[in-house]
């Protein structure tokens, strides 16, 4: 068993050149107001959805307008030779079963040997909605030295009952399944940040677009109520640079 001393300096930071150890435990105790650990690690093994960053001057109506162009430019920049990528393109084909009682994700898991199906439940978790506003230069213009996007933060999110899957259960003869393809766009393939398309079954449709992200929303309590209205301090900036990168690579803004 580790003595207290040593479960105590597991939670310290190693220090840096001409840092001394107040410093470095301070900048430790910081990390978790930027980032959810636990959050993150629950994401990130399929636990739980992403919270969601739309983009509140652009609509759905808008983004089918300009889906032809921007899946043109995404393409182009998925295809360069390898090291110079600027865009790592995942898709997926999700299929959800709405009932009167419940949603869930049916997962298919294909192997050499055989193939398997899964119903999982999505839980709906309610989360804080918040409109804020990012900063970007507007080079575009020079009578206008910064311009304003404005996001809608939706931190709701599902969980994922992976733990039981629906064998034997009885479902709702009143429900439909719904299918559609998800496209995921990252800057880096090991970048927490998406641009998400939201697409109909045959890609000729754009139902739904967003930014997610892993752990570019900021958990801790005080920050938020301390930030005020509007300020955008509840986005890392990692996060928020990542987001003014997709809108002036898809060319969103003018």
């Amino acid at each position: 068993m580790a003595s207290h001393n040593e479960v105590r300096t597991n939670h310290i930071r190693n220090q840096r050149k001409n840092q001394n150890a107040r410093q470095a435990a301070m900048i430790s105790g910081l990390s978790t107001i930027y980032r959810n650990q636990t959050t993150t690690h629950a994401i990130q093994t399929r636990q739980q959805t992403e919270p969601r960053i739309f983009l509140l001057d652009i609509t759905l109506e808008d983004m089918n307008r300009m889906y032809s162009k921007i899946h043109g430019i995404i393409e182009k920049g998925r295809i360069r030779p390898k090291g110079m990528e600027v865009f790592f393109v995942t898709r997926k084909m999700e299929d959800l079963l709405w009932s009167d009682d419940a949603i869930y994700e049916i997962q298919q898991h294909n192997s050499a040997n055989n193939s398997t199906t899964n119903v999982v439940e999505r839980i709906p978790v309610d989360g804080p909605v918040s409109t804020v506003e990012i900063s970007r230069e507007c080079s575009n213009d020079p009578s206008l030295s910064m311009m304003c996007i404005p996001v809608v933060v939706d931190e709701s999110y599902y969980r994922l009952n992976t733990q039981t899957t629906v064998v034997g259960r009885c479902i709702s003869p009143n429900h439909i399944v719904t299918r559609h393809m998800k496209i995921v766009v990252k800057l880096h393939p090991k970048s927490l940040n998406s641009f998400v398309f939201i697409m109909n079954e045959t890609e000729t449709q754009v139902l739904d677009f967003y930014v997610t992200t892993e752990n570019g929303i900021i958990e801790d309590s005080q920050q938020r109520s301390g930030s005020g209205s509007g300020s955008g301090d509840i986005i890392t900036k990692q996060c928020k640079a990542d987001i003014i990168s997709f809108i002036d690579h898809f060319k969103l803004c003018s």
